[in-house]
């Protein structure tokens, strides 16, 4: 063991290019002390280490932007709501129009609208994509003929369903 420590601080004094200059009567305590205070620098010095390595995981953990964001690896991050649309037979007594769009719009166009579509006493089937769950929609029934009154339904999200259905009777 005091060879291998020798050859340790002989390649530590070497390495660090000590061992000349100064006075030429050192104690022979003076090598012991600096091996002593080299192992206090590099075990300071690997906890410092540890201490950063600890700031940076804790600084990606609190950090901003997707940093900090944390989600499960099988959330797809998807917000596409599919939901069936069902104008039920009988609900028109002739060739209509149906127009389903945004509640909030004013203006029934291709910006505000997810469908158009002409519909008659058969009925309709059909499955629409909505951006978000939060879209409220409007659908209006307009008839050809401008003696009748449109009609107007209205439909939200419901989260206890599992899938979107808007029936239309």
């Amino acid at each position: 063991m005091k060879k291998f420590t020798v050859t340790l601080i002989t390649l530590l004094l070497t390495a660090c290019g000590g061992g000349s200059g100064g006075s030429d009567e050192q104690p022979t305590n003076s090598t012991s002390q600096n091996v002593q205070a080299q192992s206090t620098s590099a075990s300071d010095t690997q906890v410092q280490t540890d201490t950063t390595q600890e700031q940076t995981a804790e600084e990606a953990t609190n950090g901003e932007g997707m940093e900090a964001v944390v989600v499960d690896e099988s959330f797809d991050f998807s917000t596409d709501v599919p939901v069936s649309v069902s104008v039920g037979p009988d609900v028109v007594s002739s060739r209509a129009f149906i127009n389903i769009c945004q509640q909030d719009a004013t203006l029934t166009n291709d910006e505000t609208c997810f469908l158009r579509a002409p519909i008659d006493s058969s009925g309709l089937t059909v499955e629409i994509l909505l951006p978000h769950s939060k879209q409220k929609l409007k659908a209006e029934i307009w008839y050809y003929s401008t003696s009748i009154e449109p009609l107007v339904f209205t439909w939200k999200f419901d989260g206890s369903l599992e899938t979107q259905q808007w029936k239309i009777n």
